[in-house]
């Protein structure tokens, strides 16, 4: 017998797609048949339909006492690749296949199945953005102690820590069992408390004053499958940015179409539509903005501006500088390719220099995975148009990098450009050697090898300059003839394919010392007075 029930949102296509994982009560989690009734009743069928997600109910003939804590991971590693697109169309190069999101899966249980999924959350918290329980406790607290999982870097260096130690954003319903909910607030550092009305539920909103969406909600009523993703598996990710990930609230896809703070605008290029949004400092008019200039963040495959405008930290740094303007551009079916997409950031750049007066010299390029690619082919293709580059995890290529990731005629075309290098030491679709693309860069930027010095979190990403996690930092800097530092490559200590905030403070400490003056091959350096 199939050992569940599935139901794909006839939504899903080629945004990356959230999962949720339904534990039914016991009497509802004997049959793919019963599993499917209840997916009806309890409402989550018609929210995953509604959300484009991809619902998933486990079965189990004799109850969740002969269910292993590891059937759900186990599950996805084994199938996340089987749920294909109703319509046909998914992210291309994937052929119809959905991206299950691996920061974007959520937990629901109900009675018996809340249970069960309290003691999965125990065993395996990193593995989840947020969860629900309703009338659930944990009865299995044997795997609390056991190092976690790792998932996403499974063998770091020098980390460890315990399940216990990582934060879970859980909403309980119903009885609540006051072990279980000391649990989790212990566990997500809980130190405020507040009354919020979801859905017309009362309910008590227990957070971390230093991260948020480490939240833990109590509320004596139900909450329906709708107020549950609404307000808080839609606002609520779990970021591969270190080997557990770590908790961010984000707006979400309608939240961000409607937002103030980023607005919207649509450039057209070849033929295609290319949607922007764009986001000024905290507090500055478009008038206060005239003269900024402008960074791109350019999302990666399968994960729109509406996932990725908050993911990289671009956002808060400008509120926190009053630097810079930021521009996400979407691409078509969220891939970036450098034939059908070549001329599309030139037309955003001239609209927002037209409509925010910006700096015409300081327009820099910033992107993560796919968008790192397109990143090091704009930069190199139109040289002419930026004044510096930082692309980030770029996906290592069999074909050879200078043919692909960069312009072939960049190494001849005499202009300068100076980039700035991220990536993984564990990021498995990235290589951290990226020795072929300092080869291009340095000549280009009139570096030399032995001019290298090492930068890390002991002599430069301290915590008096503003970084975090700058012990995570190994940068290798490169020096022109005149002695100015023109190339930059970073490697991020157990990063995932994924990134810190810190990593754009860094980008953007390099990238702001470069104008390109109209009609110039060559950078100028600004000097701060």
């Amino acid at each position: 017998m199939k050992d569940y029930y599935s139901y794909i949102s006839t939504k899903a296509a080629w945004d990356c797609t959230e999962t949720i994982f339904l534990c039914a009560p016991a009497a509802y989690a004997e049959s793919p048949e019963k599993a499917a009734e209840y997916a009806e009743l309890s409402g989550w069928k018609n929210t995953a339909e509604q959300h484009a997600a991809v619902l998933i109910v486990p079965v189990t003939e004799n109850g969740y006492r002969d269910m292993d804590v590891s059937w759900i991971p186990d599950f996805y590693d084994v199938h996340k690749n089987d749920f294909r697109a109703p319509g046909g169309v998914s992210i291309p190069g994937r052929d119809g296949v959905l991206w299950l999101w691996e920061t974007m899966i959520y937990l629901a249980g109900y009675e018996e199945g809340a249970d069960y999924a309290a003691n999965v959350l125990t065993a395996h918290p990193g593995f989840f953005a947020a969860s629900l329980l309703h009338n659930g406790k944990i009865t299995d607290y044997s795997h609390a102690d056991e190092e976690a999982a790792h998932w996403f870097v499974r063998k770091p260096h020098d980390y460890a820590c315990t399940n216990r130690e990582i934060p879970s954003a859980v909403w309980l319903s119903g009885t609540v069992d006051p072990e279980t909910r000391k649990y989790f607030e212990t566990c997500a550092h809980t130190d405020t408390e507040a009354q919020v009305t979801y859905g017309g539920i009362c309910t008590e909103v227990h957070c971390c004053s230093g991260n948020p969406a480490q939240q833990i909600r109590i509320s004596a009523d139900m909450p329906s499958s709708d107020t549950v993703m609404d307000t808080f598996f839609g606002h609520t990710l779990r970021w591969k940015n270190s080997p557990d990930g770590q908790l961010r609230n984000y707006l979400g896809k309608n939240d961000y179409a409607s937002s103030e703070r980023f607005v919207h605008y649509c450039a057209q290029a070849n033929g295609n539509d290319y949607p922007y949004t764009v986001y000024l400092p905290a507090g500055m008019t478009k008038d206060e903005a005239k003269g900024l200039p402008v960074v791109f963040s350019i999302h990666g495959r399968g994960e729109p501006s509406w996932v990725f405008a908050e993911k990289n930290g671009w956002q808060v740094l400008a509120d926190e500088t009053k630097e810079f303007i930021t521009v996400f551009p979407d691409s078509p079916y969220n891939i970036w390719l450098i034939d059908r997409d070549r001329d599309s950031l030139k037309e955003i750049a001239a609209q927002v220099v037209k409509n925010y007066k910006a700096d015409l010299e300081r327009i820099y390029l910033s992107g993560f995975s796919n968008g790192a690619v397109f990143t090091s082919q704009q930069a190199s293709t139109f040289p002419e148009c930026f004044a510096a580059a930082s692309p980030w995890n770029g996906p290592a290529m069999s074909m050879r990098i200078d043919r692909y990731i960069y312009a072939d005629t960049f190494a001849e075309s005499g202009y300068e450009m100076p980039f700035w290098i991220i990536v993984g030491d564990s990021d498995s679709k990235a290589s951290a050697d990226r020795e072929d693309e300092l080869d291009i860069i340095l000549p280009a930027n009139h570096c030399e090898r032995s001019s290298e010095e090492v930068w890390n979190g002991e002599n430069h990403y301290t915590e008096q300059a503003g970084y975090m996690e700058g012990n995570r930092f190994h940068t290798r800097v490169f020096r022109n003839t005149e002695g100015s530092v023109r190339a930059g490559l970073t490697v991020m200590k157990n990063m995932p394919h994924g990134a810190v905030w810190d990593e754009s403070r860094a980008a953007w400490a390099f990238m702001k010392r470069f104008r390109r003056p109209a009609g110039s091959k060559t950078v100028e350096e600004i000097t701060e007075e």
